[in-house]
């Protein structure tokens, strides 16, 4: 009987020691599973064990964010709290530290949290500030503005870009400035001429944010997202130097003038605009060589063909996405003469615009364009509503793409079932110009 009893105990035992292997693990390991967490989910762990009382304290990201899933207690400010984690963590360098919060106190006593980042060599430093009506926006301290280790840096909403004099950020690779307010026009460019390895940027920029002219000259950047967002009449200009640039997205909603003078090496862009217009030509021409092209646009002011007739556009271009708002269908044509390399072609109706049967016009080229005689292979027709127009461009493509392979019409999800059969008999008798060519009807 009693053998049996120690039988059990030390099974018991086994089983207890062998369920718990996370704390087994090394201090390295844990460390890597806790930056998962944010700071106040890292240090409920020390109640698991002794083991874990202090491990928290010593993992290289701290991730403060005051926020309703990971609220302080009511009785702490988040201000003490974050007060408290920096006293308790000793880790010489960080490698990201990540402050989301609420701004309800008077914005100094932050600067002294980016002083201690700064001083422990961080690498990312991710910077998001709300509820800023009642404070002044938050500058940064100048120390960060030559930051030797900083790699990413993240600002987002209530902070000011004031930069010094000097700026020198010899390992910053990625930054981000979304909705924030600079100083002037200069900050913003002495803050690109300090950073010498930059290689993506994200720029969010409204009209209230004391700028007018962006001028993004960066020998070495790869990645560009810039997005402009309506909010008042001001007349923004955009100039754009980056000769090794490979992606552009490009949203604007402002009345934007574009200077895009070397993105020679554009490989992908992707453009989104409310109003297409003449003012976007510039922006057509600069992106004659990019591979992979994208356009949304919602409206359409009638663009004068001319301006495009000295351009030979898009030489390399082997893939098209357009997402057609309010007029412009006949841009296609256009698009379609002048990409003789074009192998891939998506056609949609701008989500905007889908089942309001709002009837366009589409003309034909005049001459069959060399991309349907020799290069196109593969087009899909999103959203497809059974328009006079849209069964006017299947039926011309599919009549003059000699080497098409696959033409995919997905149709809109509010056409009944007997109109779905309909459309489908009606494409079936559209003739192909290509042995090859399947039609795949959704």
């Amino acid at each position: 009987m009693a053998n049996s009893v120690n039988q059990e105990i030390n099974v018991n035992s086994k089983h207890k020691k062998s369920s718990d292997r996370i704390s087994q693990l090394p201090d390295v390991l844990i460390h890597h599973i806790l930056s998962f967490l944010s700071t106040k989910e890292a240090m409920a762990t020390s109640i698991l064990s002794k083991r874990w009382l202090w491990v928290w304290a010593s993992v290289p990201i701290l991730d403060l964010q005051d926020t309703p899933f990971c609220r302080t207690d009511p009785n702490l400010r988040f201000r003490q709290f974050v007060d408290h984690v920096l006293i308790l963590n000793k880790t010489v360098s960080l490698d990201k530290f990540c402050l989301k919060f609420n701004l309800v106190d008077h914005p100094s006593y932050v600067k002294t949290w980016f002083w201690d980042a700064v001083s422990r060599d961080v690498k990312e430093l991710d910077i998001s500030i709300h509820g800023t009506e009642s404070f002044p926006f938050l500058k940064l301290p100048f120390a960060l503005f030559t930051a030797k280790t900083l790699h990413v840096l993240k600002l987002s909403h209530g902070v000011e870009l004031h930069v010094p004099g000097t700026v020198s950020l010899p390992c910053l690779k990625v930054l981000n400035l979304v909705w924030i307010k600079y100083t002037n026009d200069e900050s913003v460019s002495r803050l690109f001429a300090g950073c010498y390895v930059l290689q993506e940027l994200v720029l969010h920029k409204h009209a209230g944010d004391n700028t007018t002219f962006s001028t993004i000259s960066i020998p070495t950047l790869k990645t560009l997202f810039v997005r402009f967002a309506t909010t008042g009449r001001c007349r923004h200009k955009l100039k754009i130097n980056a000769p090794v640039l490979k992606q552009l997205n490009l949203e604007d909603n402002l009345t934007l003038e574009f200077d895009l003078e070397d993105v020679s090496s554009l490989v992908e862009a992707n453009v989104t605009v409310s109003w297409l217009e003449n003012r976007h030509i510039p922006l057509f021409k600069a992106l004659s060589n990019a591979k992979f092209v994208s356009f949304h646009w919602d409206w359409y002011a009638e663009m004068k063909w001319r301006n495009f007739r000295p351009y030979r556009l898009f030489l390399n271009l082997v893939q098209m996405e357009l997402h057609v708002g309010y007029g412009g269908w006949d841009l296609l044509s256009l698009f379609l003469e002048f990409s003789d390399h074009l192998e891939v072609l998506v056609l949609a109706k701008n989500d905007n615009c889908r089942g309001l049967g709002f009837e366009c016009s589409w003309k034909p080229p005049k001459y069959v364009p060399e991309c349907l005689l020799s290069s196109l292979s593969m087009v899909y027709f999103k959203g497809f509503e059974d328009l006079t127009y849209q069964l006017s461009m299947v039926k011309y493509i599919l009549k003059n793409a000699r080497v098409l392979k696959m033409m995919d019409i997905c149709s809109n999800g509010d056409l009944p079932l007997d109109s779905k059969i309909d459309l489908l008999k009606k494409l079936l008798m559209f003739p192909r110009g290509s042995k090859a060519c399947q039609l795949k009807f959704n």
